[in-house]
């Protein structure tokens, strides 16, 4: 199934030439194009059923409805609706908040087209899309931030990018139990939850168990 896209940003001729451009792709399709959050809003409570899988939204728009102002209402209202910023406006603090309100991604507009293809294929497949400086790097409290806001943002992604599974197993490590104790209370195969705890220390960033015992005690997991 192709990805069904919406495109919102006040500049028409932008939008148009993204349209263009996403056109060419037999795996993406626009399905609405709008220079407002207003239009936006008005489009999808008019249709009966959710009309696109993804979002491409810029921060700067109209009032009342900025892109920012926009999210938490998306969010809540249309949960299914995948959201990617696509915003010249890039500093930490901006990126921080539109990670904590609830955005898949974020793309600085200057990105060249493949870049952009690639972000929302990615996003379309349940992926997080932001800047490298909110992934890849071990949390741990002593580590120095250069930019305001940039740690918690962090902490936000690895979280949600745990799943049901993974959030059980570290209740379960929290309660001392063994690899072999949580396999026998979860009816799995050994195997099964020493790839999951792997998987669960590669997405936070953690080292060992005391490490990952401190960080859901800080994370409250």
């Amino acid at each position: 199934m192709p990805c069904r896209l919406l495109l919102v940003d006040d500049h028409p001729a932008l939008t148009r030439g993204l349209a263009a451009l996403l056109s060419q792709e037999p795996d993406l399709v626009v399905n609405g194009q709008f220079a407002s959050g207003e239009a936006l809003l008005a489009f999808l409570e008019a249709a009966p059923t959710l009309p696109a899988d993804l979002l491409l939204l810029d921060l700067r728009l109209p009032p009342p409805h900025d892109g920012l102002r926009l999210l938490p209402r998306l969010r809540r209202e249309w949960p299914a609706l995948k959201v990617l910023i696509f915003s010249s406006a890039t500093s930490p603090t901006l990126v921080s908040q539109v990670a904590a309100a609830g955005a898949h991604g974020f793309l600085d507009k200057s990105v060249e087209a493949g870049a952009l293809l690639a972000a929302i294929r990615a996003v379309h497949t349940e992926q997080l899309v932001f800047p490298a400086r909110l992934r890849g790097r071990p949390l741990t409290p002593a580590q120095p931030v250069a930019e305001p806001g940039y740690q918690a943002a962090e902490v936000l992604l690895r979280l949600r990018q745990l799943s049901a599974r993974e959030r059980e197993i570290i209740g379960l490590v929290r309660e001392g139990l063994s690899t072999r104790a949580i396999a026998e209370r979860l009816s799995l195969a050994e195997l099964t939850v020493s790839t999951h705890r792997r998987n669960i220390m590669h997405k936070l960033g953690v080292h060992g168990v005391a490490d990952l015992l401190r960080f859901a005690h800080e994370h409250g997991l």
